[in-house]
């Protein structure tokens, strides 16, 4: 079966008309089930890749804040966990939910695409750790007896300014993660474009034509699925 974009009074009879997210879906099986894994790795790997760009920038931060605060072996787990797999998680949820449609679908600006990708993973991959760390090291900080913390509700100036202090030491090496991390989101997004663009090329467009819209009114663009 082919996806193509027409206008109603231009669809075959024996055409059927899809909502975006039933042609969305249907991709999505057309990708999962494909054969040649060289042709859609961008697409089936690349939102666990930035995963793990995020994971990677999560366990630097949480390290250097743990030997800044001298934590130690105390509290491991409780540190590791907020600071390095939510961020991956949210890393691959928002990715695969806020970019990937539009990348599949090819029915939004490329540009915009990309660019939404680079600002999710760099908040994802860097932001994100960068606040949860002093909550959570600090409040470990604070159980353990381990630094002289301010208490954030009572304190929160100089909590704040206890983190700057500490933070201001990486401060160049942040930004410059800031801006990989940026990078990665748009060349993986890039490659994904890049992966559909080639399973086009290489005529598989009668099972994968890559366009939708909504039906809405008499002569808005739609998606058709042809037998």
């Amino acid at each position: 079966m082919a996806l193509l974009k027409d206008k109603i009074s231009n669809i075959p009879k024996d055409a059927v008309i899809l909502s975006r997210q039933d042609a969305l879906k249907h991709q999505a099986d057309v990708l999962r089930k494909w054969k040649h894994t060289s042709d859609v790795w961008p697409i089936r790997y690349g939102g666990a890749i930035l995963a793990s760009f995020s994971a990677i920038t999560g366990m630097y931060i949480n390290n250097y804040y743990r030997t800044r605060f001298k934590l130690f072996q105390y509290g491991k787990i409780s540190s590791y966990l907020p600071i390095c797999v939510l961020p991956a998680v949210m890393s691959l949820t928002l990715h695969t939910e806020l970019v990937l449609p539009g990348v599949i679908l090819q029915d939004e600006c490329v540009l915009c695409t990309e660019l939404r990708a680079s600002s999710i993973q760099a908040s994802m991959g860097l932001v994100f750790p960068t606040v949860l760390a002093p909550i959570s090291i600090f409040s470990l900080a604070l159980r353990y007896g381990t630094y002289d913390i301010p208490y954030l509700l009572k304190e929160p100036m100089k909590a704040f300014n206890l983190w700057k202090i500490q933070t201001k030491p990486i401060a160049n090496i942040l930004f410059g993660i800031f801006i990989a991390q940026a990078l990665a989101g748009s060349i993986v997004t890039y490659l994904e474009a890049k992966a559909i663009e080639k399973l086009r090329s290489k005529n598989y467009q009668h099972i994968f034509s890559l366009f939708v819209m909504d039906l809405l009114f008499e002569d808005d663009i739609v998606q058709i699925k042809k037998g």
